[in-house]
């Protein structure tokens, strides 16, 4: 397994600052829509899980990978991409890495939250 170090949760914003510079105000309401989705998504990776249907997990990693990715949560696209790795290769992951997962969806929002509000302060 790849080494997921806390140090790269966030990629210290910059996505967020350049989607900021596309998107303007809109951007809150992206990351609100992402952090809305977490608990559905959190919720159908563990029924595909406990299913032991690895498409469905590969999907499901596949699609917050993306989010992820536009938001620069680097751990998360990480850990998403270890999740559909293991469902390429028939294995199941172990449950603590679907904890891990949402453990660091949430603080990654956390740290989203921190970089949009530097960036209204910055706005003025």
């Amino acid at each position: 397994m790849a080494d997921f170090s806390r140090a790269t949760l966030l990629d210290g914003g910059e996505k967020l600052r350049l989607l900021h510079v596309d998107v303007g105000r809109y951007l809150d309401e992206i990351v609100a829509h992402f952090v809305a989705s977490i608990p559905a998504r959190l919720a159908a990776f563990a029924a595909a899980h406990a299913d032991h249907d690895l498409p469905a997990l590969r999907r499901e990693a596949h699609k917050l990978k993306g989010a992820a990715a536009t938001l620069g949560a680097t751990r998360l696209v990480e850990l998403c991409v270890e999740l559909e790795s293991l469902c390429k290769a028939g294995r199941l992951p172990a449950a603590n890495l679907l904890t891990v997962l949402g453990d660091d969806a949430w603080e990654s929002i956390r740290l989203m939250h921190g970089v949009l509000d530097r960036l209204r302060d910055e706005r003025g």
